[in-house]
């Protein structure tokens, strides 16, 4: 066929044409107001702003919840935030805490349906800049009566500020349960070192009682004094009496005494080396086992002063646990709460007005030519 047989055709059928397209239109402005409503209700949150913290034991005890990749620990944050509000606890606890099971838009529905349903409309995001946003569509049902519009626009700014407030919560949860766990963890670790720091005090009161090691520094010092002091005094006696032999005899008064001044002195630095300047001394001990009793003596220092430092970090820990557990501080900062939409996200009856002129224009377009050639091979059929 010729292209000016082609256009006469379509000029032919032209009325046809507009009659069509008028009654495709008007039939997609009615379906416009038949299907289902579509409301959007976008916010976004952001974890808190992190602070740098010393290294606590609750760090060391708590693993990250979910594996995520590298990044900055803002992005890190997002993603778990992403993971929590996909979960089924998050789901079902917006269900709960809004009671959905009332709403006419989602009667009928179990768990399983709401968890399925919810989590399809809501499109949460994680950005780079450690962001999330929350896109929470909710529709009505086919023939919306006048009140399904809002009631739909409005449930669906309510699940997505319900969506911020779960993850709160399941957040603040968490973060009361590990400090909960570390706490109780600390304390029995409290328990046993505050044994074993019983232990040690005792096995020091024991061995200061068998020993009279009370200072060895001090206790040391004293008898090093006392030990110079008395040999001293002894070297000069034996000087003396040296110097007296010779001149007098052994049985004369002089020497006798010198004698028995030196027998005293010796006596007495004897009696130091083993351990005391009298029979009673409590304070003094042997020269000869010092090293080994002050090594003994050392050893229950260092053990008790190591154990007593560990207490006083556990006990740090322990109140810091606690304050963790006892403080009730937000995890999540909202940048824009979900506010109740204005217009639907769809239908849009100017699309589907377009999409419907724009399909029939095809088909017309396409039914002229095949309509004139299938005209034109019935005039040459021969009739019978």
């Amino acid at each position: 066929m010729s292209t000016i047989l082609i256009w006469e055709g379509y000029r032919r059928r032209l009325p046809l044409y507009v009659r069509v397209c008028s009654v495709v239109v008007a039939l997609t402005v009615v379906l416009s107001f038949v299907v289902p409503y579509t409301y959007t209700s976008t916010s976004s949150i952001m974890p808190p702003e992190s602070k740098n913290q010393s290294g606590g034991l609750s760090s060391l005890l708590q693993g990250a919840p979910i594996a995520v990749g590298l990044g900055s620990a803002e992005n890190k944050a997002a993603l778990v935030f992403v993971e929590i509000l996909k979960s089924r606890s998050c789901l079902l606890g917006i269900v709960d805490t809004l009671k959905l099971r009332e709403n006419p838009l989602f009667a009928g529905l179990t768990n399983e349906d709401f968890e399925k349903q919810l989590r399809d409309a809501m499109v949460v995001e994680a950005r780079k800049t450690g962001t999330v946003t929350i896109d929470v569509e909710v529709s009505t049902g086919w023939l919306p009566f006048w009140n399904k519009p809002a009631l739909a626009a409005k449930t669906a700014a309510d699940i997505g500020n319900a969506a911020r407030i779960m993850l709160d919560k399941i957040n603040r949860e968490k973060s009361v349960s590990q400090a909960r766990r570390s706490r109780l963890y600390i304390e029995r670790v409290l328990g046993s070192n505050r044994k074993l720091i019983d232990s040690l005090q005792n096995l020091m009161q024991e061995f200061q009682s068998k020993t009279n090691v009370m200072a060895p520094d001090e206790q040391l010092s004293a008898i090093v004094q006392n030990a110079v002091m008395i040999g001293t005094e002894l070297s000069k006696a034996e000087i003396e009496l040296a110097l007296v032999e010779q001149d007098f005899q052994p049985s004369s008064p002089q020497v006798m005494m010198l004698q028995k001044k030196v027998n005293t002195l010796r006596e007495q630095y004897n009696r130091v080396q083993a351990g005391g300047m009298e029979a009673g001394d409590e304070f003094s001990i042997p020269l000869n086992q010092l090293p080994q009793l002050t090594r003994t003596y050392a050893n229950l220092v260092r053990d008790i002063k190591i154990k007593e430092q560990i207490n006083a970090y556990l006990e740090s820990q322990r109140m810091q646990e606690a304050i963790q557990e006892a403080k009730d501080i937000p995890t999540v900062v909202e940048l824009d709460a979900a506010v109740v939409p204005e217009k639907r996200t769809s239908p849009s009856r100017v699309l589907m007005v377009l999409i419907a002129w724009f399909v029939t224009t095809v088909l017309f377009a396409i039914y002229v030519p095949y309509a004139d050639i299938h005209a034109e091979k019935q005039k040459h059929i021969p009739s019978a």
